[in-house]
């Protein structure tokens, strides 16, 4: 069986599914991973058995490396995946690909450059609910979308206290990627002509953290469609689930309702209710599975057996486009429209 060899860039809430998913895949080689915080270099290290480093170079030069995840927080996958690209790896890059578009067409310009390919994990895409729209959209009998809503909120407590680079990034690069990009995925590649937003800054930078609490966007589509998407950062920590989310989707002949949110299933204990998303990860016997970890065990395949991956480095340059348009219109107060 050939194999290929990975390595993961950042070990913190989600480098830590990467690993675990090259840890089990039979198609890796798990050579190790960076992270520049010694404790949780050395916990990681010890909990798989794989040698931490604590920059790229200390890894590429310690072992062969063929495919490198780039878990980094949102504001600093630009560097990594570079120098990764440069050493001719592949590289698999946590949503959002970057937070400039000038990155973005850099990145793809390198790999280009160098022969290697790129994903991003946009890894909504692989959620079957998602899955089922986009396939009920592509049906000439829905006829063409006319309009649709999308939310995703998060709460509080993910600025405050599980992302130290909030300030840094903002519901927009963090969510609303994700937003942008699933409304691309539903209408099979649409990209957006122009954009309009609206936010508000109070409750944050109250706590000290200078970035938006909550963005409406308006965005219409090359296709014709008109989208509003709603992110923010301000659910009180009470809300039964770390984010909210749902859509909805008119087309000519159909209507569609998707809630991310509530999916059946509920939970009650003394101190709290909560409804877990049962879909996106699990772990059974150590091992992780589910929405949120299949994109890494497909950019595998990708790379070794050339079949095609669901989200592509265009598709991170779209979504990167649409977000920093969201910011324009939020500094000018005005229509940004999209070459």
């Amino acid at each position: 069986m050939n194999k290929i060899n990975a390595a993961v860039v950042g070990a913190g809430i989600y480098g830590k599914h990467h690993i675990n998913a090259y840890h089990y895949n039979p198609w890796v080689n798990l050579v190790g991973f960076c992270e520049i915080n010694p404790q949780i270099r050395e916990k990681v290290a010890a909990e798989f058995d794989v040698p931490g480093y604590s920059s790229l170079a200390e890894l590429f030069a310690a072992t062969e490396v063929d495919l490198v995840s780039i878990a980094t927080p949102d504001p600093f996958h630009f560097d990594a995946t570079i120098e990764s690209i440069k050493a001719g790896k592949h590289v698999l890059i946590e949503k959002p690909m970057a937070t400039t578009s000038a990155e973005c067409r850099e990145i793809i310009r390198c790999a280009d450059e160098w022969g290697v390919k790129i994903g991003v994990d946009y890894h909504k895409r692989w959620d079957g609910m998602a899955q089922h729209i986009h396939h009920e959209l592509l049906k000439p009998e829905t006829g063409q979308v006319l309009r649709g809503y999308m939310s995703m909120d998060d709460i509080i407590d993910v600025p405050k206290n599980w992302l130290s680079w909030a300030n840094e990034s903002s519901p927009v690069h963090f969510l609303g990627t994700h937003c942008f990009d699933l409304i691309r995925y539903y209408m099979n590649g649409a990209n957006a002509v122009s954009v309009y937003a609206i936010g508000q800054k109070k409750k944050l930078i109250a706590e000290g953290i200078d970035t938006w609490d909550t963005i409406q966007s308006f965005v219409t589509f090359d296709n014709g469609a008109q989208w509003t998407v709603e992110v923010g950062w301000c659910l009180p920590p009470s809300f039964p689930k770390a984010n909210d989310g749902r859509s909805f989707v008119i087309t000519e002949n159909n209507y569609y309702r998707a809630d991310a949110q509530l999916r059946g299933y509920e939970m009650f204990t003394p101190q709290r209710s909560a409804t877990p998303n049962y879909n996106f990860i699990n772990y059974v016997n150590n091992r992780a599975s589910g929405y949120g970890i299949q994109p890494i065990h497909d950019f595998v395949e990708h790379i070794l057996f050339d079949t095609p991956y669901l989200a592509t480095a265009d598709d991170g340059l779209q979504a990167t486009l649409i977000c920093e348009a969201v910011h324009h219109s939020l500094s000018t107060g005005t229509v940004i429209r999209l070459q």
